[in-house]
């Protein structure tokens, strides 16, 4: 391979990897890395472009509409982890509010998770251009305008990703556990600690107990379930072809998972959203305890997909008669 081709190969994984960190991260509220990827996209799209951006939310917090800002060019990025038509909308109505159209000719909205294919009409109110084509972009768009470079300058920004991006990440996978290490690690925990507790009378039927039991909170723990599903489902599947539990002790572990989800589901007046952030901090801190830290949405994954099969917060079969028929 050709030293192009493995720049080339080396900035596209990268890339991919920050999206994908984002991905996860923002899933169980953890945003700070928008925060972090607004410096390094400013240093990045400079190397790239020959831009002079700088994040403006340095000398202005929270600077309306825009994240980072080229005087020169008169350009202007906005940088997010929200990939809705209506976040766009949002940006370019702060933009128009705040008259930032006076000092930057174009307004760029640059997503750090895969962009959706839009088909909403972006109003501008005839104060700038806005062309969706071609001012959102996400990172698949940068990797086009990274293959238009010569080798010399694919080098330093191969080099630039491996020092800002690759390594850190690569110290920190040394004390931070995969998704398939903590589900791994969680249920080796799980199966290590569980107490044989009360057997109860359930009845599984995730449509009632999303559904009607829990309908309050339905859409939420629906969307909770699917956007983590594409992430940890895969690696879910893994486990369960690595792991094998013997029917008696998978019977002990359902049992201490329906005790211990229920006591947590009391605590929190039956809600099973703060339940569940309470049992994903309880599992989170125990597992922790040797030093190593785990992927929070991995185990707020494994336990949404336990709470369907009727493990955490199970239809007792009382209540279940009582409320279904």
């Amino acid at each position: 391979m050709i030293k192009k081709d493995i720049y080339l190969k080396n900035i596209g994984e990268a890339l991919a990897l920050l999206s994908r960190e984002v991905e996860i991260l923002n899933c169980v509220n953890f945003y700070d890395i928008n925060v972090l990827a607004e410096d390094f996209y400013a240093q990045l799209l400079n190397k790239i472009n020959g831009y002079n951006l700088r994040n403006l939310n340095a000398y202005e917090k929270n600077a309306p509409a825009v994240d980072l800002g080229d005087d020169t060019l008169k350009l202007s990025i906005q940088v997010t982890s929200d990939n809705d038509s209506e976040k766009i909308k949002e940006t370019i109505s702060k933009f128009i509010e705040h008259k930032q159209y006076l000092k930057y000719n174009e307004l760029f909205v640059l997503l750090l998770i895969k962009k959706k294919n839009y088909t909403t009409v972006f109003d501008t109110q005839g104060l700038f251009v806005f062309q969706k084509n071609k001012h959102i972009i996400d990172y698949t768009d940068i990797m086009k305008e990274v293959k238009t470079k010569d080798t010399e300058t694919l080098g330093e920004i191969s080099c630039f990703l491996e020092d800002e991006l690759i390594s850190r990440m690569q110290k920190l996978k040394a004390t931070q556990a995969s998704e398939i290490d903590t589900i791994i690690d969680l249920i080796e925990y799980i199966t290590r600690n569980r107490e044989k507790k009360r057997k109860r009378e359930v009845f599984e039927d995730p449509e009632y107990k999303i559904e009607r039991r829990f309908k309050e909170f339905a859409e939420r723990l629906k969307r909770n379930y699917m956007d983590l599903f594409t992430i940890y489902g895969e690696a879910l599947e893994m486990v369960n072809t690595i792991i094998e539990v013997d029917a008696a002790q998978d019977l002990i572990t359902i049992m201490y998972l329906q005790d211990l989800s229920i006591k947590k589901l009391d605590e929190h007046s039956n809600n099973p959203v703060k339940a569940l952030e309470s049992l994903i901090d309880y599992f989170e801190e125990q597992l922790s305890q040797n030093g190593k830290t785990y992927d929070r949405a991995a185990i707020k994954f494994y336990l949404i997909n336990e709470m369907i099969k009727c493990n955490v917060f199970p239809n007792e079969r009382s209540d279940y008669n009582g409320d279904k028929w």
